[in-house]
């Protein structure tokens, strides 16, 4: 699988930690109700690899398109 069709990924902020990017939902990723940024990069690698097992990229369809019938 490549970069592209990934859901999460890592980007590193301004403060020099790693935040886990939701492409989906074009925002933070969260998970348990905690923003996964802050994170050293290790930690944030980890939890995106986790993430992009659990919630693959829907394929073709915004968030809001996908709840449309």
């Amino acid at each position: 699988m490549n970069n592209s069709t990934l859901r999460f990924d890592v980007i590193l902020m301004p403060t020099e930690k790693w935040m886990v990017w939701d492409d989906h939902h074009e925002a933070p990723a969260t998970f348990g109700g905690e923003i996964l940024s802050g994170l050293h990069h290790e930690a944030a690698a980890r939890l995106a690899d986790i993430l992009n097992e659990v919630y693959p990229r829907t394929t073709g369809q915004s968030p809001r398109a996908s709840n449309i019938r």
